[in-house]
C-alpha cells in the first residue's frame, strides 16, 4: 500500500518523545514497501508484496475453507501430503533433489485456523531473483513447482499414494498427541471448545485422534478437490520481483477449474449471557486458569484498536497490570497475560496457578478489570503501552515471514493497512477509548485444569 511522508507527520503530532524518534527512525525502510492486489478467478486473489530488504522471496497459497468438525482432519492432512511430491516429481528424492538445484528451494506445508476458517498453506521460499547466477528467475520456477504441487498432485486411481497418505497419517496423529502433552496447549484447546462449544470456532484444527485413524487416502484425495473447487485462495509473493510472469501463470492454472466458490462467514457472538464453568483434572504440577470475555468488537470495527490497546494495558505486555499486580506485587500466577483475537472479539487471559491460589488469581484478574473500567489508568501506562505496541507493529515486517504473515492477515480483514497505518491508529487512542473498550468485556468462560485429588494423594 503506498505510503507517504505526511502520514508521518500527523503521527508526530500525536506521539511521545521516545516513540518519536523510533518511528523517525524507520521511515525510509517502509515508505519503499508496495503492495499490489487483484483477482485473478472466483473468490482467488493474488497479491504482490515489493521488498527488496530480503535476500530471499516466497510464495505463499493460502486456502480458506469453513471449519466443519466431519471435515477437519481430512483437510488438516492435504498440505502435507501435496508438499511430499507431484506428478513432474514423483517420489520424494527426485522432489527433493529438484528443490535441492533450485539453489535450496523449501516447499512447506501449513494448517492453521484463522476465525471461522481452516487456513491451509503451501509456500515456497528461495533466493531472490537478484542473487541467482546468469539472470536466473528462480521465483518464476518456484511458481510452477508450486502449481505443480497444487494443480497436478501425486495421484493414482483416484487417491494420494498410500505410502505418502500413511506418512502424513502418522505425523498428523502425533501433532494431537503433542497438544495433550504440553499442558499448557492443551489447557488452551479445552478453553476453545468450552466457550465456543456450539460455534466453529470451537473445532480443533487437527480434529480427533479418532477422526485421522479412521481417514482413508481416498477420504484425502476427495477432501483435496473439495477445497481446491471451494476454498477462498489468497495467493502472496514477496520479494524484489515483479511477479507479472506468476500471476499470469496462477490465472491460467484457476481458469482451468470449476470453482463453487461461496464467501463464508465468520460469526461473532457481542456479549456473554452467562458464565460457563468448566474444571478438568490430570496429573498436572501447575494449574492452569484461562478466563474468556466476549467483547462486542471485532473485526472490520472501527473500535479495533482502542480494544487492542487495553488489551495490552491489561494484559499484553511485560509492564501490564496483570503482569504487574497480580504476577509481581501479589504473587498469585507463575505466568499472567492476556491476548485478543480481533477475527472473533475474544479475549482471554491464561495464567499459571498454585492450585491452592485458583480463587484467588482469579478475584485478582477480575479486579484488575473492574478497575479498568473505573478508569483507573496511568498516563505512563498510555504511553508505555502504546510504545510497546508500535514497536511489535514495526518490527513484526522485519523478515520475510513477518511480512507475509502481517499482509495476509490484513487481507482477510478486507481493509489492508501498514504497520505504520496500525501505529497511527493505536496511537490516537484515548484513555476514554480505552476505559470504554474495557467495559465492553462480559465474562463467558471459566476453564481451569488443575492435579486430581487421587494424584495429589499419592
Amino acid at each position: 500500500m503506498p505510503l507517504h511522508p505526511t502520514s508521518f507527520e500527523k503521527l508526530d503530532q500525536t506521539l511521545t518523545g521516545r516513540l518519536r524518534k523510533f518511528i523517525n527512525n524507520l521511515k525510509e525502510v517502509f515508505i519503499l514497501e508496495k503492495l499490489k492486489r487483484v483477482q485473478i478467478a472466483e473468490g482467488v486473489y493474488f497479491n504482490t508484496i515489493f521488498d527488496d530488504r530480503f535476500k530471499t522471496s516466497r510464495i505463499a497459497v493460502t486456502m480458506l475453507v469453513g471449519l466443519d468438525k466431519d471435515k477437519v482432519s481430512a483437510n488438516a492432512i492435504v498440505p502435507n501430503i501435496l508438499t511430499r511430491s507431484c506428478k513432474a516429481y514423483p517420489t520424494y528424492l527426485e522432489f527433493s533433489q529438484k528443490l535441492d538445484m533450485l539453489y535450496g528451494t523449501s516447499i512447506t506445508g501449513i494448517n492453521g485456523k484463522m476465525g471461522d476458517f481452516q487456513a491451509l498453506t503451501l509456500y515456497a521460499v528461495g533466493i531472490d531473483d537478484k542473487y541467482s547466477l546468469d539472470g536466473e528467475s528462480v521465483n518464476k520456477e518456484m511458481a510452477e513447482i508450486i502449481c505443480d504441487v497444487l494443480f497436478d498432485p501425486n495421484v493414482e486411481n483416484g487417491e494420494f499414494k498410500d505410502e505418502d497418505f500413511k506418512q502424513e497419517q502418522r505425523q498428523l496423529i502425533e501433532a494431537i498427541d503433542a497438544q495433550f502433552n504440553n499442558k499448557r496447549a492443551y489447557s488452551m484447546k479445552r478453553f476453545l471448545e468450552v466457550m465456543f462449544k456450539d460455534e466453529k470456532y470451537g473445532i480443533n484444527k487437527y480434529g480427533t485422534k479418532e477422526q485421522v485413524l479412521s481417514l482413508t487416502s481416498k477420504d484425502a484425495y476427495n477432501a483435496y478437490l473439495e477445497i481446491i473447487k471451494t476454498a477462498k485462495v489468497e495467493i502472496m509473493c514477496l520479494g524484489s520481483n515483479d511477479n507479472d510472469d506468476v500471476c499470469k501463470l496462477f490465472t491460467e492454472k484457476f481458469s482451468s477449474i470449476e470453482r463453487d466458490f461461496a464467501e463464508g462467514e465468520n460469526v461473532v457472538v457481542p456479549k456473554a449471557t452467562e458464565v460457563k464453568e468448566q474444571t478438568d483434572k490430570l496429573d498436572v504440577e501447575q494449574s492452569k486458569l484461562i478466563l474468556g470475555f466476549r467483547t462486542d468488537c471485532a473485526e472490520p470495527s472501527d473500535t479495533v484498536s482502542e480494544m487492542k490497546l487495553a488489551n495490552a494495558v491489561l494484559g499484553g505486555t511485560a509492564h501490564s497490570k496483570l503482569f504487574n499486580n497480580v504476577r509481581e506485587k501479589l504473587s498469585l500466577c507463575y505466568y499472567c497475560n492476556s491476548s485478543y483475537d480481533s477475527n472473533k472479539g475474544l479475549l482471554y487471559i491464561e495464567s499459571g496457578v498454585q492450585k491452592e491460589n485458583i480463587e484467588k488469581a482469579k478475584a485478582a484478574i477480575l479486579n484488575e478489570i473492574e478497575e479498568m473500567k473505573k478508569g483507573n489508568i496511568t498516563d505512563e501506562e498510555m504511553s508505555d503501552t502504546k510504545l510497546s505496541l508500535c514497536n511489535r507493529y514495526m518490527t513484526s515486517v522485519d523478515s520475510p515471514s513477518g511480512t507475509q504473515a502481517w499482509y495476509l492477515s490484513q487481507m482477510l480483514k478486507g481493509k489492508p493497512i501498514s504497520p505504520q497505518e496500525q501505529a497511527e491508529l493505536i496511537n490516537a487512542v484515548t484513555k476514554e477509548q480505552v476505559v470504554a473498550a474495557a467495559n465492553k468485556l462480559t465474562l463467558d468462560t471459566v476453564y481451569v485444569l488443575t492435579k486430581n485429588e487421587s494424584e495429589e494423594e499419592n
